[in-house]
């Protein structure tokens, strides 16, 4: 027998019945043990108010739609999770993303893309920073030209990086910082 699943959303557990074309969700109470279904309480509300209580347990809630808007809401929300991960396919003209990885640990994070310009080039981008500074700099290699640049809005790589090496097939690009300018 497959185990039950029920989703967390709007500080309500939901679940969900029918079939592909006709789905419809209904809240549960989202204390542990109880899942208990929500009914309308009988509580006076103010204007713009959706008060709301478990059969079961003590538990209420007050909303700022119908319950049925919310889990209107909640289907469409649950149906573009297909999407979380998706490839864009951009045929603006702008960037195409190719691959992505995204590390991050206590201190730092770096975000890394390899793209498509829309020339259909290959570029390289690296945004990277300290949490606990608020710093980033954003820098874009371009293969083709044997370039390194960087986003200018963003903090220079130098006060980011003690030192960026950029290399090429024919040719080697480097950002040091210099203790001497600080």
């Amino acid at each position: 027998m497959e185990k039950i699943k029920i989703h967390s959303w709007e500080g309500l557990c939901w679940d969900i019945e029918g079939n592909f074309n006709d789905l419809f969700a209904f809240a549960l109470c989202p204390r542990k043990g109880c899942h208990c279904t929500i009914t309308k309480s009988k509580e006076e509300y103010s204007r713009g108010e959706y008060k709301y209580h478990c059969i079961q347990c003590d538990f209420k809630i007050t909303l700022n739609k119908t319950i049925e808007d919310k889990a209107g809401h909640f289907i469409e929300i649950l149906e573009s999770q297909k999407y979380k991960n998706a490839d864009i396919i951009n045929i603006d003209g702008d960037l195409i993303r190719v691959q992505r990885e995204q590390v991050t640990d206590g201190d730092y994070w770096v975000d890394v893309k390899i793209s498509k310009n829309n020339k259909g080039e290959v570029q390289l981008m690296v945004l990277a920073g300290s949490k606990k500074e608020k710093d980033k700099a954003q820098l874009f290699l371009d293969p083709k030209n044997q370039r390194m640049t960087f986003d200018q809005n963003n903090d220079h790589p130098a006060e980011v990086f003690a030192e960026v090496l950029g290399t090429f097939k024919n040719s080697e690009t480097k950002i040091k910082f210099n203790e001497a300018k600080k």
